[in-house]
């Protein structure tokens, strides 16, 4: 008996010494394949060497749908994984808009309701709902107005610590004087780079000036770079410089059933590097569609086919700019290919065509009713965007031989990966790689990769004779074993 008491008491103060230390001590495990509720390090080092006092208002609806509800405490504990790392004085107050008077303060604060219809007492009922924060840094003020399911939390908190803790952004220049895609057609890209860079236009009329422009991004120029212009982009690289180049090279009109290439004089920059451009269309059974009207007496009635010379790209390499993108749609665009040079820049292939693809030389007529064959795509794995990095003065260039694809109408289609390519590539220029790994962590879903035709038949037929081949090898077997058993009953002695 006494024997029991003794561990009974052991026991107890056990358990007191551990909620003890852990009312102190912040612990927690996390088991998820990517590690999605652990710090990584690029966010545990901007925590510690912040100096400046954080305190973080979260705004949150007390009676949360169970999802909702869910997502706030993962938010909460990521909060309270940064305060536990931090060597100054890290707050968080949670607040609830309950009343008319708080719920006007929250969205005074910056906050973005969203209404949820749900049923209570044989009522339908519209639920206010605020789930989001505010982060008072030192003197800056950050909001994040909206949590969602998606909101990657660890590079949302990150970010806005590093944008109030580094006061100089990494300086990023767009080209103009080429007949550019305008900023205009690329805001998405303009708002999501403006949170961490200074961006402004760059014209050659003038020698670049050193060290100013961490990156210079050029997307789509159409007209033809003078010498000199090209010889102001080649010393700024000598300088250490890094260039994003969206080609305006295979150039598709649909309406005049036209497929040209644009030449602008990048390419010969380029190639002297070590990237050749070719002067074709890559065409890809996994592929966008195309609208068209066709005309049935008096009546023009639309037409939807698939169209290779739109492919989506999901074969990428496992450098850091690729690393989490499932797909890309990158319409009319042009294989590149490493040439022997005696240049120092290293060539990196970062996205390639599947292996049902194939080349159109350009120039080419568009046929909308073309019937494709396998032997359209007999040349697979083409690479249509790629690195150059020289480690002698640590410049570098990113091509991707599209321009289309970094336009707002491009990603309002759905092609999100579009600007997460865009924007993992001017990152990684401007040496902001840590920012990378933390949007790519939160990438946990892969999509699968859409079956060739070819496959597709192939399935097609597996699937119709494997389940007969198994039942009559099941018939087989069950007839092998009743004649057996009929053998045997017929046997002197038998006893079933």
């Amino acid at each position: 008996m006494k024997q029991t008491v003794k561990h009974t008491i052991y026991i107890l103060l056990a358990v007191l010494l551990l909620n003890i230390v852990s009312y102190f001590v912040f612990i927690r495990w996390d088991f998820t394949a990517n590690k999605r509720y652990s710090l990584s390090q690029v966010s545990k080092n901007i925590v510690k060497n912040n100096k400046l006092p954080v305190v973080v208002d979260f705004y949150v609806t007390e009676d949360l749908p169970q999802d909702m509800s869910k997502l706030a405490k993962e938010f909460l504990a990521l909060l309270k994984e940064y305060k536990s790392l931090s060597n100054v004085s890290f707050t968080i107050n949670t607040i609830y808009p309950n009343t008319s008077e708080k719920s006007f303060k929250a969205t005074e604060a910056g906050m973005q309701p969203i209404f949820k219809e749900f049923r209570k007492e044989d009522f339908d009922k519209i639920q206010k709902i605020f789930i989001g924060a505010v982060f008072k840094i030192g003197d800056t003020q950050a909001v994040l107005p909206l949590i969602t399911y998606t909101t990657p939390l660890e590079y949302e908190i990150t970010r806005l610590l590093k944008q109030a803790t580094h006061p100089r952004k990494p300086h990023i220049g767009f080209l103009s004087g080429h007949d550019e895609v305008p900023l205009t057609r690329m805001q998405q890209l303009i708002s999501e780079l403006s949170h961490l860079t200074e961006i402004s236009v760059v014209d050659l009329a003038n020698d670049i000036p050193p060290n100013k422009y961490n990156v210079i991004c050029i997307i789509g120029a159409k007209d033809y770079f003078t010498p000199l212009e090209i010889e102001r982009l080649t010393e700024y690289l000598n300088q250490g410089g890094r260039l994003f180049i969206a080609l305006h090279h295979a150039v598709g009109q649909v309406n005049s059933y036209n497929g040209f290439i644009n030449r602008t004089g990048l390419e010969n920059m380029l190639e002297d590097k070590g990237l050749k451009v070719k002067y074709d269309f890559v065409v890809d059974n996994n592929c966008g569609t195309i609208t068209f009207y066709q005309q049935y007496g008096m009546f023009n009635w639309p037409s939807t086919v698939s169209f290779p010379y739109l492919p989506i790209i999901t074969n990428f390499s496992n450098h850091i700019i690729t690393l989490g993108l499932n797909s890309m749609l990158l319409p009319y665009v042009s294989s590149i290919e490493q040439v022997k040079t005696k240049s120092p820049y290293i060539y990196t292939s970062l996205a390639k065509s599947s292996s049902a693809s194939g080349l159109q030389q350009a120039p080419i007529s568009f046929n909308l009713q073309k019937q494709w064959k396998r032997s359209d795509f007999q040349r697979p794995h083409n690479t249509v965007a790629a690195l150059l990095t020289n480690d002698d003065n640590h410049s570098a260039i990113v091509t991707i031989a599209n321009a289309e694809f970094i336009t707002d109408e491009t990603i309002r289609a759905g092609h999100t990966d579009n600007i997460n390519f865009a924007i993992n590539s001017i990152e990684w220029l401007a040496d902001n790689t840590g920012l990378i790994k933390l949007r790519n962590k939160f990438t946990t879903f892969a999509a699968i990769k859409p079956l060739d035709e070819y496959t597709k038949e192939s399935l097609k037929y597996i699937n119709f004779f494997l389940p007969i081949l198994i039942i009559l090898i099941a018939a087989g077997i069950n007839y092998r074993r009743n004649q057996r058993k009929r053998i045997n009953r017929s046997r002197p002695g038998y006893i079933d």
